[in-house]
């Protein structure tokens, strides 16, 4: 079996599982290799320890992907997450129309009805941009409201809809506040036109890196051809069970979700998924 290779462009904290930390092994997990292209670097996250270093990294970032470009190495798409500046926007813009690869988009920006600090409308131009030319993009509700320019409100799949107008075949939108005590992601197919809710128990408690978890796994379902809408109730059960554990065992929410017990169940799931995927194709 080939092993396939995604580019993963966004963030690398030293301290707290999220971002590149958290991504890492869940790739793995799921049998891809990572090109990790960092567009910073910093001591650790930023939700809720002080005295950060911080290093914006678009001139490293701008020689990695040049010694790429002279490669004759295959990528199988390329993933990004947090994005510091325009300049890296354009710089992986430029380089996945090269290359011609699949564009997976996590439009990080804002959280709670706002931009996170540092970010602004000229920034959420170039990422309107960038989602414009990718192939599945996992917005939290925040991030779709800003990429559409609407209030704030629960008309999901009419923002999942008009989100796919912008260019991409297949929209996640995460973190979305429902009834008793639940919290959904919805998620919308182009080609088939199929909308789907899914809805978890929302615990009392947040953990950093929740979201990072859920853009791995979705994105290495995507890129190993396995149908998204049947891979969510794996990935889903995974997050759950993971957060269920932190919780339980008090986990300091800055650290990241406690999810290495169930690696192994993980493994197995994704395998039997990548297995039917298989047989269906030689059907």
């Amino acid at each position: 079996m080939k092993t396939k290779t995604v580019i993963l462009a966004t963030d690398i904290s030293g301290l707290g599982k999220v971002a590149a930390t958290a991504a890492l092994p869940l790739f793995a997990i799921c049998q891809l290799e990572v090109a990790l292209l960092p567009t910073m670097i910093l001591s650790s996250h930023t939700g809720g320890f002080s005295d950060i270093y911080m290093d914006d990294y678009t001139h490293g970032m701008h020689a990695f992907l040049k010694q790429w470009q002279s490669l004759e190495f295959d990528f199988s798409a390329l993933i990004t997450g947090y994005l510091k500046s325009d300049i890296q926007v354009e710089n992986l813009l430029r380089f996945k129309e090269e290359k011609s690869l699949p564009l997976i988009v996590d439009p990080i920006m804002g959280d709670k009805g706002t931009f996170y600090q540092g970010f602004s409308d000229a920034h959420l131009d170039h990422m309107r941009r960038l989602c414009q030319h990718a192939d599945l993009v996992l917005p939290n509700l925040t991030e779709t409201c800003l990429l559409l320019e609407e209030s704030y409100e629960d008309r999901w799949e009419d923002y999942c809809k008009r989100l796919a107008e912008l260019g991409p075949s297949k929209v996640l939108l995460t973190g979305l506040p429902m009834k008793e005590k639940q919290i959904g992601v919805a998620y919308f197919d182009a080609a088939t036109e199929e909308f789907n809710l899914f809805s978890s128990p929302a615990l009392p408690q947040h953990f950093f890196g929740t979201g990072d978890i859920l853009t791995t796994l979705v994105a290495a379902a995507f890129v190993q051809g396995i149908d998204i809408k049947q891979a969510l109730s794996v990935i889903l059960k995974f997050i759950e069970k993971s957060l269920v554990l932190s919780f339980k065992e008090q986990i300091d929410p800055k650290k990241g979700v406690f999810y290495q017990p169930y690696l192994g169940e993980l493994f197995a799931d994704f395998q039997a998924l990548m297995e039917e995927k298989d047989e269906e194709t030689n059907t």
